[in-house]
């Protein structure tokens, strides 16, 4: 079942200025109290209190002049939307804000919540949804084109709703030294590799490379303790400088649809013990890619 999220008028406001963050989502908030399904014993203080104690802990900042603030709290029926466009940009962090969708959820259930971040999110990683929002000056209209745009489901949570872009293309041709520093420096347990149609070809995991150039027998050993002078990063430094990721490369990867449910994720990454799940379209192409970390905070974390 799919129904609109409910948003009025006076939760979209329109090229406002703010001082500061709490000064933002105090206003917010009182915006965002006019709505239906919320406990008349919960304080905007409170929940602006939340909101910026959740903030110190990690920035809500998307990146592109974006925030989503959010929060699950008890007394609240289901998600609840109020949409900002700044007059200036907004000091948040680091980074110039300029439209902030503010988003609170019932505490007991997560996945109503995530499901609406995950739609709004993907609607504002548009340039074009972006350029109307910030252009607009009709709450009325901006409202409704929004509750066609945003909709809550009582479907389980999908791929899309969880993943994150992937950070850029990486090509079977490119040297492997080059993907190593770059795995480092990221803290990725493992990379996505794609062709020039950025199709899905294959991925090289930590383990891929721990275990370039060990012996096939190692594998069978209970313990290594007999085996001093054995260097297992001799054959990468020797031929460092000629390796591509394709001498690395493994093409065993898991694949979902954007449509497959969280559980067949977390099926793929806790059973199967893949360190990454890719979300692909039909032709192969890269949309996304979940690990871990982003399940655990996607869904327990938020």
């Amino acid at each position: 079942m799919v129904h609109r999220v409910a948003l009025d008028p006076r939760r979209v406001l329109l090229q406002i200025s703010a001082t500061d963050r709490e000064a933002l989502l105090t206003q917010m908030t009182q915006a965002l109290f006019t709505a239906p399904g919320i406990a008349a014993d919960l304080a905007v203080d409170e929940v602006v209190g939340l909101l910026m104690a959740r903030e110190a802990e990690r920035s809500f900042a998307l990146g592109d002049g974006i925030a989503l603030p959010h929060i699950r709290l008890k007394g609240v029926e289901g998600p609840r939307l109020c949409l900002a466009t700044l007059q200036t940009p907004l000091a948040w962090g680091d980074e110039q804000v300029r439209l902030v969708a503010l988003m609170i959820g019932p505490a007991r259930r997560p996945g109503a919540l995530l499901q609406v971040m995950g739609r709004v999110a993907r609607l504002l990683a548009s340039p074009e949804s972006r350029q109307h929002i910030e252009q607009a000056r009709d709450a009325s209209a901006l409202a409704d084109w929004l509750q066609e745009s945003v909709r809550e489901s009582d479907a389980p949570i999908l791929a899309e709703d969880i993943m994150r872009p992937s950070l850029g293309r990486i090509g079977p041709d490119q040297p492997l030294a080059g993907l190593v520093q770059r795995m480092a420096e990221l803290n990725l347990d493992a990379a996505g590799i794609t062709d020039e149609e950025r199709r899905l070809v294959g991925q090289v995991s930590a383990d891929d490379l721990f275990t370039h150039g060990v012996p096939d027998f190692f594998r069978q050993l209970k313990s290594v303790s007999f085996i001093a002078e054995f260097d297992p990063f001799e054959k990468y430094f020797d031929r460092e400088h000629s390796l591509t990721v394709r001498d690395v490369m493994s093409t065993d990867v898991a694949t979902v649809g954007p449509e497959a449910t969280a559980l067949e994720v977390v099926f793929l990454l806790s059973v199967k013990r893949y360190p990454k799940v890719y979300v692909v379209d039909q032709e192969r192409r890269l949309m996304g890619v979940i690990d871990r970390i982003r399940v655990l905070d996607r869904i327990f974390n938020l």
